[in-house]
């Protein structure tokens, strides 16, 4: 079932090539309220997060279910996509998010996250029973500029077929895990 034609105009009328990342909030916000929606007993909570080493502040949307957090986004803008640094900062600010989350308890077997590079995005899932992250950190050379995060993890953009089922399928995983919650 393909996104609501509102949803589509949303992220097709924003410059791909933009500098601004909260040109992306609106239409990321607008999917996962469609998503999520607030008579299912979900919540879209937009919070602000500082970016390492920047004065900048990035929005992490949250995906709360009776206030229990299940899923997160984070945002960056598609031009960066293409920059070791953002990569690794993104999978940086990615796994952070899950140990802030991990320190609460999780009462989910697997807690989702996506990062966003404009409409590329890659799927990251903390299994909660062995706390392990996927896909698995690659360790930084101390002495060989690596890459850390490979720009072919950020494979799906949500604007095409195999996108958007990925997304889906992420999205109804963690419905099915909060029937019971």
């Amino acid at each position: 079932m393909p996104w609501s034609e509102g949803i589509i105009e949303q992220f097709e009328i924003i410059d791909l090539h933009t500098p601004d990342e909260s040109d992306f909030y609106g239409p990321f916000n607008s999917l996962l309220v469609e998503l999520f929606p607030s008579s299912e007993h979900y919540q879209v909570s937009p919070q602000f997060k500082h970016t390492d080493g920047s004065l900048d502040f990035a929005i992490q949307f949250i995906i709360h279910h009776r206030r229990i957090p299940i899923f997160f986004l984070e945002v960056r803008t598609f031009r960066s996509l293409t920059l070791l640094s953002a990569r690794g900062s993104a999978d940086d600010q990615m796994r952070r998010g899950f140990r802030e989350f991990a320190s609460g308890s999780i009462p989910i077997a697997t807690l989702y996250g996506l990062s966003a590079f404009g409409p590329q995005f890659c799927v990251f899932a903390f299994e909660s029973p062995t706390r392990s992250i996927d896909p698995p950190a690659i360790a930084r050379d101390l002495v060989i500029v690596s890459d850390i995060a490979p720009e072919a993890r950020w494979a799906y953009n949500l604007l095409e077929p195999v996108g958007e089922a990925k997304f889906r399928q992420v999205v109804n995983a963690v419905k099915r895990m909060t029937d019971g919650l």
